[in-house]
């Protein structure tokens, strides 16, 4: 039997097996939703990728927060929200200051530029989310939607 035939057909056993589980299906989402979500940051000329985007948008909700509870309502570990926190200040999209009531903490200030890209990725993530799922129903993306909520709800509560 030819070598490539054989590894083709352990590839396909492979997803046949992978494909019922629930980590198969996450990553396929979000593979998905992550191309077509860093497609349009290229095509509108978005300094970011998508991995950064949470970040931005956490400190343009609460402008002046800590570069620990930017980790906690992210649910990134601290020296990846540092990382990215240095290339977003490189980029001139914030300031980082250590905190004057306790020089153990460093806060997070977006500047003008930041503040104005925050705004509008919010906008073109809400057309990558409509772009991603058109192939759906509004009534199948609101149960998709609620159904992934309480999976995520109940599994950070286990």
């Amino acid at each position: 039997m030819n070598t490539h035939l054989k590894r083709e057909e352990m590839a396909d056993k492979f997803f046949a097996e992978m494909q019922d589980t629930f980590f198969f299906q996450i990553h396929r989402i979000q593979k998905m939703v992550f191309r077509r979500g860093n497609q349009i940051f290229q095509d509108e000329k978005i300094p970011l990728h998508l991995e950064q985007f949470p970040i931005l948008l956490t400190a343009y909700a609460m402008d002046g927060m800590s570069q620990t509870e930017i980790a906690e309502i992210t649910h990134r570990d601290k020296s990846s929200v540092q990382r990215t926190l240095a290339t977003l200040q490189r980029k001139g999209l914030l300031t980082i200051e250590q905190d004057a009531g306790d020089k153990r903490r460093n806060m997070v200030y977006l500047t003008d530029a930041g503040k104005f890209l925050a705004n509008r990725i919010k906008q073109l993530m809400k057309r990558a989310e409509q772009e991603t799922f058109a192939a759906l129903t509004a009534e199948e993306r609101t149960i998709a939607i609620y159904n992934m909520k309480e999976v995520a709800d109940k599994l950070e509560k286990a």
